[in-house]
């Protein structure tokens, strides 16, 4: 059996999520664990110690469920200082037979990441979109196939090497390997998007606690990702703020208890109790008065949104419309709000229910999508053995490969 573990470490928790895959390939729940975590803030390490603790924490839990030892994580990254590059490729075939072959694939690969790269950049994933035989498009999967010019049109997505750096540092001292790192809003994709929607174009809007991640695909892969530095917790400042609560942790819980992303849905004659900042009184104010400020930062969230997909050049491509996921999605009415924002275009609600697993009711919420997407990624990315290959091998593997052919060439 193979296990394959996805490490979520957001701004308000850290989850981790690990499957085992079976010798005819089938998945198998392995266990989960969650822990409350403020190591993060918008994507980024501020306090080691307690990243650490809260990952520790999960993954403890993770291994108690399901009896088993945990190494390795495929680990989630996001944030502000995540960008992407659209890149496309070329190589000459020039053996007689013309058939492409596994070392093609891979020399036009690394002829696509021979980018230059700032020194405080780290390239993440290689995203091919599509390949290109002697001038036809749309081509999946060329091995095997005839041509003398491949190409290939890809999205290389890349981080600051210091938050990246940072985030591994408190895996590693929370005594795991880091197999792999992938883009979070890329598993969450994975986990809550269908083949026909990636096909067809969609939105996939991943509002989480301290960032919002935007990502389109387009015929079956990430076509654009960027991240907005707004999420369900400055909600819940502004909450907190607005009406002098005793304490944060009241907020949180008035949210999730009377709050609505549309103030309109809610009773005029509904109240909502807290007790106030200082006095610890109770105080009595209208909900509808205490939904308007919700309302007002959900929509600022999906305006911002809106922006970065209209930034792609691609927003005109999404037939399939949006979805929305993540923590903070699950507000009511927060669909209905997005359907206001985005005019026209569908909008749903993206919940982990991936064909590949049958997922713990607990895990089938939006705000677990990340965890269960990453673990299906690595799923996707290691081979069927007993255990994973390190990064550091598959690209010692890649870049020996290359080198051997430039040699008999």
């Amino acid at each position: 059996m193979t296990l394959i573990t996805g490490l979520d470490i957001g701004t308000t928790k850290v989850c981790c999520f690990a499957v085992q895959r079976g010798a005819e390939g089938t998945l198998q729940p392995a266990g989960y664990g969650i822990a409350p975590c403020r190591g993060l803030k918008q994507g980024q390490v501020v306090d080691m110690e307690q990243t650490v603790a809260a990952i520790q924490h999960a993954v403890h839990e993770a291994q108690t469920m399901g009896e088993l030892t945990i190494t390795g994580v495929v680990l989630g990254v996001t944030g502000e200082h995540i960008e992407s590059i659209q890149r496309r490729a070329e190589i000459t075939i020039t053996r007689p037979d013309r058939e492409v072959t596994q070392e093609d694939l891979e020399r036009l690969r690394f002829n696509l990441q021979q980018v230059h790269l700032p020194p405080d950049r780290e390239l993440i994933h290689t995203l091919i979109r599509q390949y290109i035989l002697d001038g036809q498009s749309g081509i999946l999967n060329p091995l095997g196939m005839s041509a003398s010019h491949l190409q290939a049109e890809a999205t290389l997505v890349t981080g600051g090497l210091t938050f990246l750096q940072n985030l591994r540092r408190c895996v590693e001292r929370a005594g795991l390997e880091v197999q792999a790192m992938a883009l979070e809003p890329l598993a969450s994709g994975l986990a809550t998007l269908t083949p026909e929607e990636r096909e067809i174009g969609v939105a996939l809007i991943d509002i989480g606690g301290g960032t919002t991640d935007v990502a389109i695909f387009i015929d079956g892969a990430l076509a654009y990702t960027s991240a907005v530095p707004l999420g369900g917790n400055q909600v819940t400042r502004d909450v907190y703020i607005m009406f002098r609560l005793a304490d944060p942790q009241e907020a949180e819980r008035l949210k999730h208890e009377f709050g609505s992303a549309l103030a309109a849905r809610v009773p005029e004659t509904e109240r909502v109790s807290y007790r106030e900042m200082g006095t610890n009184e109770e105080r009595r104010v209208p909900r509808r008065l205490f939904t308007e400020v919700i309302e007002e930062r959900m929509r600022e969230i999906l305006e911002y949104a809106r922006e970065e997909l209209e930034r792609s050049g691609l927003y005109d491509r999404l037939a399939a419309g949006v979805v929305l996921t993540g923590g903070g999605s699950c507000l009511p009415c927060t669909t209905e709000l997005g359907r206001q924002v985005f005019d026209a275009l569908p909008v749903r609600l993206g919940t982990p229910q991936p064909r590949e697993v049958v997922l713990p009711s607990a895990l089938q919420k939006p705000a677990f999508a990340t965890a269960v997407g990453l673990a299906l990624y690595g799923v996707q990315l290691f081979p069927e053995t007993d255990s994973p290959i390190a990064p550091t091998r598959l690209w010692k593997q890649l870049v020996q490969t290359v080198r051997r052919w430039f040699q008999r060439h």
